[in-house]
């Protein structure tokens, strides 16, 4: 992403509609490792670069219990496909773009009444250890401390000081190379902070970042977090009441108005709709229909 990459600021009006996002979904991570039903997931680049881009997510998986529901979302707001088994509960499937792998989707039998569904986003550090050390050390949580996992690397499951849960990751075979992502790709991640300025302190100090930050509207400051000239995420002030810290994926997509058109058709929400003050019309946030956030924005805009 560019520095020109900025955050959308939500209106609280919208706030009572977003569900709060639990953290407790880090068991089905574990899951993947020690379940008596073998889970088998793919690197997160199908051909090695052996190349690694410290600092930036490099694959995200979906955790939820409406793996079907999801399935024909995504497949017919994205073009997405899926590879895995058709059982509604099938521990895994891949997602993949035009053939790509870019993403999965890991079953969890929630708790009723309860929306833990989310997009768990994966955070390239060149030692998982010293950052689950460091993150423990620093008011965050470890959920699950590091493990090698076949095909994926060496992982661990990690809630920042604020509550904002992510994996640690060093992947087998390399990070994905870095290019200008496709339609229907991921194209950024943001952290919705409790204190924007403490989270920049963290994760300075977790991968070492730097940042640049810009005011956005009047009210609040966006920030750019950055490995060199490279800009890796984004971070700002939370907006929302009752909303846990958390990272928030970008799909690139061509026009979020038409899609915004398809999402309550095919089962999700729509929070935020394109709108002229908001990235002039390019970004819209919507909620897939097991309850996952993940906002859309034309790129460039």
């Amino acid at each position: 992403m560019k520095q020109n990459q900025k955050n959308v600021i939500l209106p609280a009006a919208v706030k009572n509609s977003f569900k709060a996002i639990f953290l407790t979904t880090f068991l089905l991570i574990v899951s993947m490792n020690c379940s008596t039903k073998k889970i088998v997931v793919p690197p997160v680049t199908e051909i090695p670069t052996n190349n690694y881009h410290d600092g930036k997510f490099v694959w995200y998986d979906l955790l939820t219990d409406k793996v079907p529901e999801v399935k024909k979302f995504y497949g017919e707001l994205f073009d997405w496909e899926f590879e895995g088994d058709d059982d509604p509960k099938a521990a895994y499937s891949l997602i993949k773009h035009q053939g790509k792998p870019i993403a999965g989707i890991v079953y969890s039998d929630l708790k009723e009444n309860v929306n833990e569904s989310q997009w768990l986003s994966y955070l390239s550090v060149p030692d998982v250890d010293a950052a689950a050390k460091f993150v423990a050390e620093n008011k965050g949580i470890v959920h699950r401390k590091p493990w090698d996992l076949a095909n994926r690397g060496r992982l661990a499951v990690v809630e920042d000081a604020q509550g904002a849960l992510f994996v640690l990751i060093h992947a087998v075979g390399g990070d994905p190379d870095e290019k200008e992502p496709e339609l229907n790709e991921w194209l950024w991640t943001e952290l919705f902070a409790s204190d924007d300025i403490a989270a920049l302190t963290f994760y300075e100090d977790l991968v070492g970042y730097t940042h640049e930050s810009q005011t956005v509207r009047d009210t609040a400051t966006y920030h750019v977090i950055k490995m060199g000239e490279k800009s890796c995420a984004g971070i700002i002030q939370n907006p929302f009441e009752g909303v846990r810290p958390n990272w928030l994926p970008y799909v690139r997509v061509k026009n979020p108005a038409a899609l915004v058109e398809k999402v309550e058709k095919l089962g999700g929400k729509v929070v935020i709709t394109p709108r002229e003050d908001i990235r002039k019309g390019s970004v819209a946030l919507i909620i897939d229909p097991s309850g996952a956030a993940v906002a859309i924005q034309r790129w460039p805009f």
